[in-house]
This record gives C-alpha cells, structure tokens and sequence, in this order.
C-alpha cells in the first residue's frame, strides 16, 4: 500500500477509519449500504470486495464523511473538476470556513477581472497562454464553499439535502437547472 492518501489501495482502510470514527458497528454500517452482513462489511473493509463509488458515497454519507465523498469523485474520476479532498480540519469552524470563503471571493474577484481583460484582448491567430494562475483563483471558489457548507452541516445541523432542493426548486423556476429530457428533446426538433 501506498502512503499516499489519493491512492485507491487506501479506501478500505479510510473506510473502516470513518465508520469507526462514526461509531457505527460492521452490522449498522452494512444495514445503511444496502441490508449487507457483517461479513460482508468485513471484506469490504479487507479489500477482499471491488469498491464502486456507489458504495464508497452511501457509506461516508452514513459516516457523515462528506470529504471523503470527494475522495470518490476524485479516485474514481467522476467528474473533470474532481480535486482532491478538503482536509476534515478545516471545516470544523464555520467562522473560519466564511473568512477563508470571503478571503477566497475577493481573490477570485481580482482573478475574473484578469480573466475578463485577457479575454477582452482575445484576438484571431494570438496564441497568448491562457492564464492559469487566474483560473485556479477561480477554481478556488469550489473548495472554499464545500469547506463553508461542510463547516455549516457540522456546527450548526445544515442540511445538504434540503439546501440542494431549495436550490434546484429556484434554479428550475429561474430556468437555469438543465431541462427535463423531454424539454430538451422539444428544443432539439
């Protein structure tokens, strides 16, 4: 096994870590993943059993390892954004997690407006570098806020589930969430 964390040869061993540091049995654990068996949940943790990011997100989500779900996405490849996972630590404080968000908002303010210069400049056959340095100023804005809304679930009971369904309700209204497949087909013809 590598010592590296990003590795997916470690996942069994952070799986056991996190459900022990939720303090739920093998049996409770195997209930919440879908009715499995002790034994089951054994093997899992032993890496006898293949890991599918299916059963990685349910069991973190039972462990309240929402970080780690990012360690999935990432492992596994399951999004081109996927980054490397958020040091828990960092998300104990809420009142840390909306300085660093406010701290990471200005940057990212600064960076779009290069960003916008650059792009203002934009001309055919330039082969200027895109700037990077910018982006990832940008892209900064993604951790920060999963650190704010993480901080926010543990300190002070936020519920992930009914902010993304207040926020899906709004973005439908607004028409801003993608169309229903159907929508979409009508648009096409």
């Amino acid at each position: 096994m590598s010592n590296n964390p990003y590795n997916m040869d470690n996942l069994p061993s952070i799986l056991r870590r996190e459900r022990k540091r939720a303090g739920l049995s093998q049996y409770q654990i195997g209930k919440v993943i879908g009715n499995r068996d002790q034994s089951y949940v054994s093997n899992v943790e032993n890496g006898i059993f293949p890991l599918t990011p299916d059963l990685c997100i349910k069991w973190f989500e039972a462990c309240g390892a929402y970080e780690h779900i990012d360690l999935v996405h990432f492992l596994f490849k399951l999004h081109p954004t996927a980054a490397a996972p958020i040091d828990p630590a960092l998300n104990e404080s809420a009142s840390s997690a909306v300085i660093n968000m406010i701290h990471q908002l200005e940057e990212a303010l600064q960076a779009t407006k290069h960003l916008a210069r650059w792009l203002a400049n934009d001309r055919p056959g330039r082969t200027d570098d895109i700037p990077m340095g910018d982006i990832k100023q940008i892209f900064d804005l993604i951790p920060a806020n999963k650190t704010l809304i993480y901080s926010l679930v543990r300190s002070h009971g936020l519920s992930m589930q009914e902010l993304a369904d207040r926020w899906t309700r709004k973005a439908l209204m607004d028409r801003v969430a993608m169309a229903k497949q159907e929508e979409r087909k009508a648009v096409l013809v």
